[in-house]
């Protein structure tokens, strides 16, 4: 078997093809995904720090006295009629605004600078500034008037985002829809309370972690590690059917060499590979990106165990890839493999974005391919390095690897050609 697993071997570190699908093509992702999108996973918020233009075309002052001269003709007493009037100025929504923006917690995130709606609009296209806030005529009036009365129609604000600004724009929605959201909740209680105090309005951006925040860098050495050894199967395949062609299963078995000597040589040499790959990708990762803590020696004997493992799946995977090659006679099972499967297989495994936000059929079923319980294995081992976590990821991983044997040993023939 050994010259068989040298030979696999070799063939696959000198197709220089192969090499640069499984090497050079992940650690090029990394870095660009690494760098692109470091901000938002080191929960830095730098990268959506926005510059917005505020322009006020409501008169406030007489948005007020226009809601305490309604006051006076509603018929209630004069003690009614002062509370009233003092909540409306002292509750006044375009300064409870100016308040919350100007927060310690807000300006931090978002530079608020005044500027009449041309001046705004001119910056907005220049892109000196990544949106427009509006405060159109009115507001105040009608703001007031829905917040002490219950009135319908409310008030709006509005938002000009400048072009490929989406994730900052979507950021300064959210943090304007809480203070809506705050403001009606907290004005809604008051009525019905009876209560016409001040509104007062608080927010902040901040990040709620138990462990270290996961950087970019290490979310996407991890999903482009695991993506990319499921093409160590495909080229694995490929290189069977080459063989096949070339009339190596019969000159083997002519030999009198057991058949299942040659699967075995390509699972074993599928192990071998993916290993080495891992390896690499992991060692130049922690060298140029500092990833990972290159002098923890406990840290890297849990991440060669889930290496282990799943390069062991992945063997297993290749011993089907190459039986249903051999069975079907034909390199189309290895083409649509690469072309397609591995994608979808990365899609739903998290390989691609993280997958709390998909439905829960989706991350069920990443869960149990061998990318995906590979991922969740090398996240819980990064944020908590407990054996006892690995425990599940790990079964899933073996249980798919014992299901791809087990279909590799049914499907393989052992004559030679195809059944």
């Amino acid at each position: 078997m050994g010259a068989f697993l040298m030979k696999d071997i070799m063939l696959l570190l000198r197709d220089r093809y192969e090499l640069i699908i499984l090497l050079a093509m992940p650690f090029l992702l990394i870095a660009i995904l690494g760098f692109s999108l470091r901000g938002i996973f080191s929960g830095d918020l730098e990268a959506l720090e926005m510059d917005v233009a505020l322009t006020v075309e409501d008169d406030e002052a007489q948005g007020i006295e226009m809601v305490q001269n309604s006051i006076d003709g509603m018929g209630l007493s004069q003690e009614s009629e002062q509370t009233l009037k003092q909540a409306a100025e002292s509750a006044s929504p375009q300064t409870m605004l100016t308040s919350f923006l100007n927060s310690e917690e807000i300006s931090g995130l978002v530079r608020i600078e005044r500027m009449g709606r041309e001046q705004a609009e001119e910056n907005l296209e220049a892109q000196s500034v990544d949106a427009i806030l509006i405060v159109p005529d009115g507001f105040t009036s009608n703001a007031l008037n829905n917040m002490l009365f219950g009135a319908s129609g409310g008030a709006q604000l509005e938002l000009l985002a400048a072009e490929g600004a989406s994730p900052k724009s979507d950021v300064l929605v959210s943090i304007l829809e809480e203070f809506v959201r705050t403001v009606n909740f907290e004005s809604s209680i008051s009525r019905l309370a009876g209560n016409t105090e001040t509104v007062e309005i608080s927010g902040s951006v901040e990040t709620i972690a138990a462990q270290k925040p996961m950087t970019s860098f290490q979310y996407y050495t991890i999903s482009m590690a695991v993506m990319f050894v499921l093409f160590v199967g495909s080229a694995v395949a490929r290189q069977a059917n080459l063989e096949q062609r070339q009339m190596v299963f019969e000159r083997i078995r002519l030999s009198n060499r057991p058949p299942l000597l040659y699967l075995s040589s390509k699972a074993v040499a599928a192990t071998a590979i993916v290993l080495i790959q891992l390896g690499i990708l992991f060692a130049l990762s922690t060298l140029l990106f500092q990833t990972f803590a290159a002098d923890s020696w406990a840290f890297w004997l849990g991440i060669a165990l889930i290496s282990l493992v799943l390069a062991c799946s992945v063997g297993c995977l290749a011993a089907f890839m190459v039986a249903l090659t051999l069975r079907v006679e034909s390199d189309a099972v290895p083409a649509i493999f690469s072309a397609g499967v591995i994608s979808l297989m990365a899609f739903v495994g998290g390989s691609f974005v993280p997958l709390d936000g998909m439905p829960e059929s989706i991350r069920a079923i990443g869960s149990w391919t061998p990318n995906g319980a590979a991922l969740s294995a090398y996240f819980s081992w990064m944020l908590d390095p407990e054996v006892r976590h690995l425990f599940g990821p790990l079964a899933r991983i073996c249980t798919v690897g014992v299901l791809f044997l087990t279909a590799a040993l049914a499907l393989f023939t052992r004559k030679g050609g195809a059944a």
